[in-house]
């Protein structure tokens, strides 16, 4: 009878030891759920948060062709004659664009003013001023003193002006293939509307015009305030002899003209 009661005792205690342990192992099995679901949260914010990037949607080389050569070409066509073959000279895309005065999106597109945060002083009689960065020549430049991590090219434009939905980029001193290699280039540029980030575009290291779908921006409505796109300068491929950082042409296409 005492082992009996003796053995029925030792059950109990070795009963209520185990329960607690029971519970903790059923804690410990809880928690690891709770983290990672926690933890997968915060990665989904995290992604939420994320600045677009944006890659080109067109890349364009420069053409196998100088100015004064294009120039020449385009009035023996006016004049007649057949026997110009442009297509030996790659596509002319860049130079229409700048200079064939053909239809775009600036029939009736226009941008009021392009500021820079800083540029490289004068040389000679050559300005490396912002504006350099909308003038419709591919051989003048916007170039930053010094390296130019966090300078800024800023347009303006009124409210009545056609939407944008393009932003097209000569990125580096691209006159020359020299010019090209000699100065630096962006990489990165951060876009800002209306002084909020909206997109970071990602340029390729590469002698080219290269163009960006940016959306629909602007209003279109003579109602509404003059606007602003501005382009941060977060990275950039150097150079190989000098550390300023050059754009030959920062330019628009978009709707509400035809």
């Amino acid at each position: 009878m005492k082992r009996t009661v003796l053995y029925l005792f030792v059950l109990l205690l070795v009963s209520c030891g185990q329960q607690p342990q029971k519970r903790s192992e059923s804690v410990n099995e809880e928690q690891p759920q709770t983290l990672s679901e926690s933890k997968n949260e915060q990665m989904e914010a995290s992604v939420e948060n994320e600045e677009r990037i944006l890659e080109p949607i067109s890349i364009i080389t420069m053409p196998k062709i100088t100015l004064a050569e294009w120039e020449k070409c385009g009035e023996l066509l006016d004049e007649g004659d057949e026997s110009q073959n442009l297509n030996k000279y790659g596509d002319l895309t860049i130079f229409e664009d700048m200079y064939s005065g053909r239809c775009s999106w600036y029939c009736g597109g226009e941008v009021k003013s392009v500021t820079a945060s800083s540029c490289l002083q004068p040389v000679g009689s050559f300005n490396y001023n912002g504006e350099n960065a909308h003038d419709f020549s591919h051989e003048s430049v916007w170039a930053t003193k010094g390296k130019g991590i966090g300078e800024s090219l800023t347009y303006t434009f009124e409210g009545k002006c056609p939407r944008i939905t393009a932003v097209k980029i000569l990125n580096g001193h691209v006159k020359s293939e020299k010019a090209w290699k000699t100065n630096s280039r962006v990489k990165k540029l951060r876009m800002y509307y209306n002084d909020q980030p909206y997109a970071v575009l990602h340029l390729q290291d590469s002698r080219t015009l290269q163009i960006f779908d940016v959306g629909t921006l602007g209003y279109h409505d003579d109602t509404k305030p003059d606007w602003t796109l501005k382009f941060e300068i977060l990275e950039v491929y150097p150079g190989s002899g000098c550390d300023d950082t050059v754009i030959s042409e920062l330019y628009f296409d978009g709707i509400d003209v035809h």
